[in-house]
């Protein structure tokens, strides 16, 4: 078998892809090179002027590799799934393995240990004392705020910071902006004109639609820098409006259900996605697993609902050029009904009500001897309303505990 080496690697690309990836990281790429000599000059470039393309990733990738080069030659990292691959992935520098459905592994071979191991801090250093970092951090931040920009109109933004930040340094701007992989990688041109998306647009096209449909005219919303720079920090797993009232109750209804550390960024951050383009009317609210998290009690189900509701309606969408659902009054986000119905909480009624279950054919409704019960009250779930006589109830029949969930979805779950 053929050693894999950065040299194999580029041979397995097009020629057309060859030519991309040394405009991406900034190799000495020349018009009508055939792809033997692109492969040559790639291979060489990369192997000896890792300061060079190290400067040209984003700061995500570079920080990658800082952990990737901590953990040593050959040494896999297993990382949670992200909505978009890293460009060290796409170009074979870093490996990865997908056959593990709850962890993404990546690690560095020797070879290329070896190249950006000498390097990699200081390139993190350089990337945070230019101010290129926070130059595409609020870059990311405007995308992600926006979905989809005109290439003009996001140039401009920055300039804007940039002239506050900088006083006027621009051509330290066309510099970092001209080298920038967020800008090479993202930039589109087409039927729609020549404009940047986010990374995590998986359908432009759609979003021009939309626009087209539910807006008479381009109409962006104004945001704060420091806005934008929340909506493009700690990437690849953003987060964004949760500064607002909506966003604050959102924080703290996921807290009191339990979650904490990476586990709550990533559920903020699927809640934000999920919110800009719902797949159903329901995807949305179940995000979050109901039997695992507390929502089987009534009273935190309904303010559950209601808290992801509001939090859905007040962000930016792409679609409404960064304006919210509730400014636009379109695209409103519903609790939607739930099969059995949900009724909502009454605060005037007791937290735990015991409506009589319904027995469907095929299933006895004979009440067991008392010490069965005994037996089996050490496996019911704490909270369990353990102690009333009631009769064997079915998988699709409404859960005693009043919760307005199936059995089966609810206490049932637990007892299997």
């Amino acid at each position: 078998m053929k050693e894999r080496t950065i040299r194999t690697v580029l041979e397995g690309f097009r020629k057309v892809e060859l030519e991309d990836l040394g405009s991406l990281l900034g190799g000495p790429v020349r018009s009508r090179m055939r792809k033997e000599e692109l492969v040559e000059s790639l291979a060489t470039y990369l192997a000896h002027k890792p300061q060079l393309w190290l400067e040209n990733l984003q700061e995500r990738d570079i920080r990658l590799l800082r952990q990737l080069v901590h953990a040593g030659a050959d040494n896999v990292q297993l990382l949670d799934y992200a909505d978009y691959p890293s460009i060290l992935e796409l170009v074979g520098l870093v490996d990865y393995d997908d056959s593990d459905s709850q962890y993404h592994k990546v690690w560095l071979r020797s070879e290329v240990y070896d190249i950006v191991a000498p390097h990699v801090e200081k390139a993190i250093s350089s990337g945070e004392k230019s101010g290129r970092f926070q130059i595409e951090r609020i870059g990311l931040g405007y995308l992600n705020l926006y979905g989809i920009l005109p290439t003009d109109r996001f140039v401009d933004l920055l300039m804007d910071y940039y002239d506050i930040e900088h006083s006027s340094d621009y051509e330290g701007l066309t510099r970092i902006l001209k080298n920038s992989s967020l800008v090479k990688s993202n930039r589109f041109t087409d039927e729609y004109g020549d404009y940047i998306c986010s990374p995590l647009v998986m359908d432009a096209e759609e979003i021009f639609r939309m626009r087209s449909e539910l807006m008479s005219e381009e109409n962006y919303a104004r945001f704060t820098y420091e806005e934008a720079l929340d909506a493009g920090s700690g990437a690849p797993f953003f987060t964004v409006g949760l500064k607002s009232e909506e966003g604050k109750e959102l924080v703290k209804m996921l807290r009191r259900l339990g979650f904490d550390g990476f586990e709550l960024i990533q559920t903020e951050y699927d809640i934000w996605m999920e919110s800009q383009l719902p797949r159903d009317e329901h995807s949305l609210f179940e995000i979050v697993d109901m039997t695992e998290y507390q929502l089987h009690e009534p009273h935190t189900f309904d303010l559950f609902m209601k808290v992801l509701r509001n939090y859905a309606n007040s962000i930016p969408r792409w679609a409404l050029y960064g304006h919210s659902a509730e400014q636009c009054g379109v695209l409103k986000v519903e609790i939607p009904a739930f099969d059995p119905p949900y009724v909502p909480y009454d605060e005037g009624q007791p937290v735990w009500s015991m409506p009589r279950p319904t027995i469907s054919e095929g299933y006895s409704d004979r009440i067991e001897a008392d010490e069965t019960l005994e037996r089996l009250s050490a496996l019911l779930p704490k909270g369990f309303p353990f102690g009333m006589a009631i009769p064997h109830v079915a998988p699709n029949d409404p859960c005693p505990c009043g919760s307005g969930l199936r059995y089966m979805h609810c206490h049932g779950k637990n007892m299997n």
